[in-house]
């Protein structure tokens, strides 16, 4: 509804309505948020690490378990887990199973050969017959007992014999051997193992010598040599089936044997069901407290050292506090929630309190509001998941994250603000956790200096050394404050170095996301603009390459000026470079592109030469459109001329109306606009009119630019055209003196090379 209402063109009371209730609503879901990730309950007050000095006596206010730490739990439930035995499950049906399954086999061995031997004899008939109607009559059945055949052999394959094209297996269908004998074998070999039992593969990583053995529903502790495995079945299996055809062709030992793999499986197994369940129930009986702490006790004195045993203690009783907290009336919890949320508003109303102070333009766009907010709710809710749930350092918190992303998309004074206030509620939310702010602010700083002006992608690296060195230091520097243990001095460096590695590479992974999501355009965008390869610039530099050398020049005086007075320079040198791509589609017509001698104007009215002039703003913004350009790179093509008149015509039209008595319409010799409404686009209106200007004047000298510099200001001035742009007195000088050496660069005269002036005369000469 917004964009509908700004689009068209209505600023009334109605959008603004919408407007403040887009905001409100925006920054009440934030602080609703943010107060989410507050931790559960009330806020402990006795936040101290190991070896701090208590400040005051801490009493216990009610009896409370003294619970263990998270290290000593997770031992002792591995101990108790290493007591459970592996549960294995005698299956009293697998014998039965395997003696169906022969049976099934034996009755599909006969139904093959029966089937086979019925087609070859079909086959040999076929042959034989010279009758048309009862050779067809063959063919069919011929192609039933095929299908009847194939049927047979995957059914057999499903079965487990996988070998049926062996030579055995044709051996098998030419003799004919006794399937009942051939099964009865196997039957004999097989069977008798599952009386014994055959075990199945163990658990991965077993290393117990001892199994629980469930059989027939009673338990009882075995070991897994007690049992064969398939491997030791089978050769046993192997055994008796040699032995019992060693008097016949080996190759019926083979038949046995494909027959016999094909249906061998152990039948004692191992539950993982029973076993995880076991492992469950024993972890879930280990005691998590290993003491208790009475009401009134003391749990440690002032001045006292906070010791890992009294440390214990207050983790346990914040513990009991946020427990204590789900069981408080819902007056209680509305209450704590809601003083969260007026927690977060005291300090976001610091942030929103700038913007809309100092950056209304921010404020007043909810787009970027809610891009704002979006990364505020990630970098709180990465601080929950991590520090919280995950238990890690909350040095792995990767803050800097936000600070490149609103220093690249806004800039460095709005990104300080922004982490300013992210930090201090991020580190309240960490328990008040002050090492924390402390190394964030120090970190989001250098984050903020290191893309402060970002030219190339290779400046990532910078970004990873200062993030990394930032959090090395400050957690060196705590520590060393409260002579922590090597081992945890190590543990917050590694997570802050990983945090410094990984928190550039991924800054610059969301910005490209959120560029093309709020297409919103940054400094990579405007370095991509910058290659002349970009096919605008390629077309400009094709059909009108003095246009292109304009351009050129005028982007180098628009960066030196934007840097002067702490204007965006690149966006002023993309700008330039853009702002005349409309050229490209009547070049002949515009001056610098023209050949000597040749002036299309000579033959057009002041009028007509005025709107092809003019019309290049409307060809700019069309090739802007086809050409994707950011809306903020469009908005030069317009802006550089204002409503400035094309001056030259328009006093030709003058001078041809006294002439004629009639009268002219100003209007037609007008530029469309809209005026700059920006620094950068203020200054390109000032350098573009200078670089034109200025390849008039003949013999220039700084005096003459001077001067020159200061008609245009003073014109542009004076007509209005700069009441928009928010550039102050003090920088229209400061412009004048960083473009004076560009300007006077361009026009410098270069040594006329003996003969130079004689071979000039002659060609003039021929020509």
């Amino acid at each position: 509804m917004l964009s509908q209402l700004k689009n068209n063109g209505d600023n009334t009371s109605k959008y603004r309505f919408w407007l403040r209730i887009s905001q409100v609503t925006l920054i009440a879901m934030l602080l609703v948020v943010a107060a989410l990730f507050f931790p559960k309950g009330k806020m402990f007050q006795f936040d101290y690490n190991v070896d701090q000095i208590t400040t005051e006596t801490i009493i216990a206010p009610f009896d409370f378990d003294i619970l263990k730490t998270e290290e000593a739990l997770e031992q002792d439930r591995i101990a108790r887990e290493k007591a459970v035995l592996p549960v294995f499950i005698w299956e009293n049906t697998s014998r039965d199973l395997v003696n169906t399954r022969l049976d099934e086999i034996r009755s599909q061995l006969s139904f093959w050969y029966q089937a086979e031997k019925d087609l070859a004899a079909n086959r040999v008939y076929w042959q034989s017959i010279s009758d048309t109607l009862v050779s067809d009559s063959i063919a069919y059945q011929l192609q039933e007992d095929s299908l009847t055949v194939h049927n047979i052999r995957l059914d057999l394959q499903e079965r487990g014999l996988h070998n049926l094209g062996t030579p055995r297996w044709t051996y098998f269908l030419e003799k004919g051997p006794s399937t009942r004998r051939l099964i009865n074998t196997v039957k004999q070999a097989l069977l008798p193992q599952y009386m014994l039992g055959i075990i199945g593969e163990l658990p991965p990583g077993f290393q117990s010598d001892q199994i629980t053995m469930i059989m027939r529903g009673k338990e009882s502790t075995r070991k897994p040599t007690d049992f064969r495995n398939l491997n030791e079945a089978w050769e046993s299996v192997q055994k008796v089936l040699v032995s019992n055809y060693i008097h016949d062709d080996p190759r019926l030992v083979q038949l046995a044997e494909d027959i016999a793999s094909a249906v061998i499986v152990p039948n004692i197994n191992y539950s993982a069901e029973l076993t995880e369940n076991r492992l469950a129930e024993a972890r879930n009986l280990v005691p998590i407290s290993i003491g208790k702490v009475f009401r009134n006790e003391r749990i440690v004195d002032a001045n006292t050292r906070v010791t890992p045993q009294i440390k214990q203690k207050l983790k346990s009783l914040e513990k009991e506090y946020i427990r204590k907290g789900y069981g408080q009336s819902a007056a209680n919890r509305l209450m704590t929630f809601m003083g969260k949320i007026f927690l977060s508003a005291f300090l976001l109303f610091f942030f929103f309190a700038y913007l809309q102070t100092y950056r209304s333009q921010i404020y007043n766009d909810i787009k970027l509001m809610a891009l704002v907010s979006l990364i505020f709710v990630m970098h709180l809710g990465l601080a929950h998941f991590i520090v919280y749930e995950l238990g890690w350092s909350e040095f792995f918190v990767p803050m800097s994250i936000a600070a490149m992303i609103f220093t690249v998309v806004f800039d460095g004074r709005i990104a300080f603000i922004i982490m300013v206030t992210l930090t201090l509620l991020t580190g309240i939310i960490l328990s008040n956790n002050i090492p924390f702010i402390v190394a964030n602010l120090f970190v989001s700083s250098l984050a903020i200096y290191s893309v402060r002006r970002l030219r190339s992608r290779s400046q990532i690296l910078l970004s990873i050394l200062a993030v990394s060195f930032g959090y090395v230091s400050v957690i060196a520097v705590f520590e060393m404050i409260k002579f922590s243990s090597w081992d945890s001095v190590m543990e917050h460096m590694l997570f802050g170095a990983a945090n410094g590695f990984l928190s550039p590479l991924l800054a610059y992974g969301f910005l490209m996301l959120i560029e093309r999501l709020f297409k919103i355009t940054t400094n990579l965008t405007l370095l991509e603009l910058l290659d002349f390869n970009n096919k605008a610039l390629s077309n400009l530099a094709m059909k009108a390459p003095g246009t292109f050398k304009h351009s050129i020049d005028v982007g180098n005086l628009s960066r030196a000026a934007a840097e002067a007075v702490g204007a965006n320079s690149l966006l002023a040198r993309v700008g330039a470079y853009y702002h005349d791509i409309g050229k490209a589609e009547k070049p002949e017509y515009f001056i610098e592109n023209q050949l000597r001698g040749t002036n299309k104007h000579e033959k057009l009215s002041p009028r007509l030469s005025a709107t092809v002039i003019v019309a290049h703003v409307k060809d700019g913004l069309k090739l802007a459109n086809e050409y994707k350009l950011p809306a903020i790179v469009a908005d030069f093509i317009p802006m550089h001329h204002g409503r400035t008149r094309v001056e030259y015509f328009y006093q030709q039209a003058l001078e041809r109306a006294k002439e004629e008595g009639t009268e002219i319409n100003e209007a037609d010799f007008r530029y469309p606009g809209p005026r700059p409404n920006t620094k950068e686009t203020g200054i390109l209106m000032i350098a573009e009119a200078l670089e034109a200007a200025s390849r008039s004047v003949k013999s220039p000298t700084p005096q003459r630019i001077e001067t020159l510099m200061d008609s245009i200001i003073e014109s542009r001035i004076k007509s209005g055209e700069l009441i928009n742009c928010p550039l102050t007195f003090k920088d229209l000088e400061t412009i004048k003196s960083a473009m004076m050496p560009v300007i006077l660069g361009s026009l410098h005269e270069r040594v006329e090379y003996p003969g130079q002036r004689e071979k000039l005369h002659i060609q003039d000469n021929e020509d």
